[in-house]
């Protein structure tokens, strides 16, 4: 347990991390070959991504901040009062901090995170931002059900699950998910989540092909990860970003796509590309209204309800146990 002020700590449970060359290796030698989206936000990755969250094309993260400044009162009001907020996965926790301000006395902030890096910071912008409310950390894996059914909560909670990132697990994977926070959800408590629903074939398809390349830099980093780690010398122009609606899917696809007939050595297997062969980096699910109500009520939760922001282009969903 670490103390970073009054009403503030971190405890970490000390999360298995990724191992990316067994890993990457692994993916890269299924067919067709695919690498887990976690490895495209390594340091660079994520300031990368941060950068993509600002670009007049991609718009979730904008969409997402309007609901939750202009709707954030009535989302207070359907979550009540005296609750302990629980963030997974916050990032630097600037998002949870807009929604905190409309909520009403909260019993406390509690932050579960997998990066201790990721963690800390936020932690310290809540606290700074919040004087005087508890403030908890726990450096583990949200996706973990036992991690989560362990970690002491008492009291009613608000679960929040703030971005997009549910759209990066697969179907099942999120219906798993939801079904797994429902199981450690009393009576009263609730959990809200952010989706990024189907809309304009051609704005899903910019939003991930902006006109400054950043989002090509932020999937080609992988390359450039693979080269550091493996110690590869893979040029700049053997691989060039994809990405596009796969509507029979409905969700967006980030590929690597080889330009040319190569051979990788990695860790002294060779990895063997067609031209136009792809590595599938990363899967962005979308969902309508109803597909995502009905996942929730699947999951056993009630009175579900959604905001959206002035262009439908995002929804925050609530439900309650």
């Amino acid at each position: 347990m670490e103390q970073m002020g009054n009403n503030t700590e971190i405890v970490d449970l000390k999360p298995k991390q990724s191992d990316f060359r067994t890993e990457v290796l692994q993916g890269l030698l299924r067919d067709p070959k695919e690498t887990h989206p976690k490895f495209l936000y390594d340091e660079r990755g994520s300031g990368l991504f941060d950068q993509i969250t600002g670009l007049e094309e991609y718009y979730p993260t904008r969409a997402e901040i309007e609901i939750l400044k202009i709707q954030g009162e009535s989302i207070a009001e359907y979550l009540g009062e005296n609750s302990l907020f629980v963030e997974l996965g916050g990032g630097n926790g600037t998002k949870g901090s807009i929604l905190l301000r409309s909520i009403r006395s909260p019993r406390g902030y509690l932050l579960v995170d997998i990066s201790m890096d990721a963690l800390k910071l936020a932690v310290r912008n809540i606290s700074s931002e919040h004087p005087g409310l508890e403030v908890k950390g726990i450096c583990a894996d949200y996706t973990d059900y036992d991690v989560m059914a362990n970690l002491g909560v008492s009291g009613k909670k608000s679960i929040v699950f703030l971005g997009s990132t549910i759209g990066n697990m697969e179907p099942e994977e999120a219906r798993r998910f939801v079904a797994n926070c429902r199981k450690v959800m009393a009576a009263g408590d609730t959990i809200t989540i952010g989706v990024d629903l189907k809309k304009d074939i051609g704005k899903l398809e910019k939003a991930y092909n902006d006109s400054r390349g950043i989002t090509a830099e932020f999937n080609e980093n992988l390359i450039e990860r693979i080269n550091r780690i493996f110690g590869c010398s893979i040029g700049k122009s053997d691989f060039i970003h994809r990405a596009f609606y796969n509507q029979q899917e409905g969700r967006i696809e980030m590929h690597l796509e080889s330009t040319r007939n190569q051979t990788l050595k990695l860790d002294g297997v060779s990895v063997k590309f067609r031209k136009g062969e792809t590595i599938h980096t990363e899967n962005s699910y979308k969902y309508s209204v109803e597909d995502f109500s009905s996942m929730l009520e699947e999951a056993g939760l009630r009175e579900v309800v959604h905001w959206t922001d002035s262009g439908a282009n995002f929804a925050l969903f609530s439900a309650k146990a």
